[in-house]
Order: structure tokens, then C-alpha cells, then sequence
């Protein structure tokens, strides 16, 4: 019950508008309460942070880990520090108080909507699709290494993207790729692609 408040106090209550784009989210949790996450911080008028996460585990130490991940990103973002940067600084300070059985799987980007651009960087998370309205399929891989498992020795790279009319970007944890049907088989994300 606390995992859960914890959970849902994390969460938006409501998205902001992203002029020339709709946005959605949705978190629905299984039977036990998990350490998914999802955020979009506004920056400015023009730019906004689209985040989610997924810390290791389930309960009450999930919950605090990502309160823990808000906190240390809503804190980092007004620095104005190239995203690669802030990264590296959201790795450095979630291992000086994570234990070593505990990591965070994280993707996150910079959104400027006028230019409509998608500045990201991938904390091991699992590559987000960029569905372009042509139907190809990008993912989204540049990065580097999860979250709190070890500071930072090799920087995070950073991936742009352009995004055009009718392309979609879906952004989403293992919560969903890992989805079993009645049958007991996964989802998987070759089925969610298509």
C-alpha cells in the first residue's frame, strides 16, 4: 500500500501540452507493485524532458530507488548541462546511495518542439520505437550503461532524431515487452513493433 502511494504520488497527474505533438502515458501495474516511471518535465515554453524508467525490483525499495531517480533528475534538468552530461551526473549520484542488488534501466530525451528535434540518451533501457509515418522502424540505442551499478567511466552518447508528421514515438519498460498472454507466452517486442 505504501509502494503504491509512493508509486502513483511519482507519477504526472496530468501531461503537459507539447505544442504540435500528442502525448499520452499510462502505467498499470501488475499484482505487485513495480518500479516503473515515467515523466515529461517542462523546460521551457519550446522544450521538455520526456523521461521513463524502470528500477530493479519490486515493493516499497522500488519505489523509494525511484523517488530517488524524480528527485535527482528534476534537480539536474534546470543546470542546463548537455543531456550526455546530465547522465552521467543521475549515474554518479544514484551509486553513492544504491546498493549494489538494486539498478535503474533509464531513457530519457530532450523534446524542442518548434524544431521538432528528440535529443536522447539510453541508461540501458530497452531502445524506444520511432515508428516513421513511411512505416520504417527506428530504435532509439545510443547511451550507455544502466543506472547505479557503477559511476560513470565511459560517457554516455547522445542520439538526435527528427520527428515528422505522423511518425510515433513509443516509449516503454519491460513491464510490456515481457507482458504474458493467457497462454504464458511473452509479448515480446518484435509483436509490439508490429
Amino acid at each position: 500500500l505504501i509502494a503504491k502511494e509512493i508509486q502513483r504520488g511519482l507519477l504526472p497527474a496530468q501531461l503537459p501540452h507539447l505544442p504540435g505533438f500528442d502525448l499520452e502515458a499510462i502505467n498499470i501495474s501488475s499484482k505487485q507493485v513495480g518500479g516503473d516511471y515515467y515523466d515529461v518535465i517542462t523546460m521551457d515554453h519550446e522544450r521538455f524532458v520526456l523521461a521513463i524508467g524502470d528500477v530493479s525490483g519490486k515493493g516499497t525499495p522500488a519505489s523509494l530507488l525511484m523517488a530517488n531517480l524524480q528527485a535527482t533528475i528534476r534537480a539536474l534538468v534546470p543546470l542546463g548541462l548537455p543531456l550526455a552530461d546530465l547522465t552521467k551526473r543521475v549515474n554518479d549520484l544514484l551509486c553513492e546511495n544504491t546498493g549494489l542488488d538494486r539498478f535503474i534501466t533509464f531513457f530519457w530525451g530532450i523534446l524542442d518542439a518548434p524544431r521538432r528535434t528528440l535529443r536522447y540518451v539510453s541508461a540501458g533501457h530497452n531502445p524506444p520505437f520511432l515508428v516513421r509515418a513511411t512505416g520504417a522502424v527506428e530504435r532509439l540505442d545510443k547511451g550507455g550503461i544502466i543506472l547505479g551499478i557503477m559511476k560513470t567511466v565511459v560517457p554516455y552518447q547522445e542520439g538526435e532524431v527528427s520527428l515528422g508528421t505522423g511518425d510515433v514515438l513509443v516509449l516503454f519498460t519491460d513491464g510490456v515487452s515481457e507482458a504474458m498472454d493467457a497462454n504464458g507466452e511473452e509479448l515480446g517486442e518484435e509483436k509490439l513493433e508490429a
